[in-house]
């Protein structure tokens, strides 16, 4: 099983606990795994061409997926899965 760390602003939207527990080969999978637990979820995650948002960041083991396989990125069992939110803004 891979943990996932989910931040509270999409906890919140779809009532996940703060870490999951899934089975997924990939982080693609893992999106449809979460889609499929929590509906709508994927859609928030990825783009309809399977791309992962611009403003969302995944890290396998700390990992950024953008600088491995995207969503290709293969998962192996006990991998920590971290999805993060861009922030955006700044000091005036």
């Amino acid at each position: 099983m891979v943990t996932v760390r989910i931040p509270a602003q999409i906890r919140r939207l779809y009532g996940a606990a703060a870490r999951e527990q899934l089975q997924a080969a990939d982080i693609a999978g893992l999106v449809r795994a979460l889609d499929s637990r929590y509906p709508g979820m994927g859609e928030r995650l990825m783009e309809p061409d399977g791309q992962v948002r611009r403003w969302v960041n995944i890290f396998v083991n700390g990992e950024d997926i953008r600088v491995a396989n995207g969503p290709d990125t293969p998962l192996e069992p006990d991998d920590e899965v971290h999805i993060v939110p861009s922030v955006a803004g700044g000091a005036q």
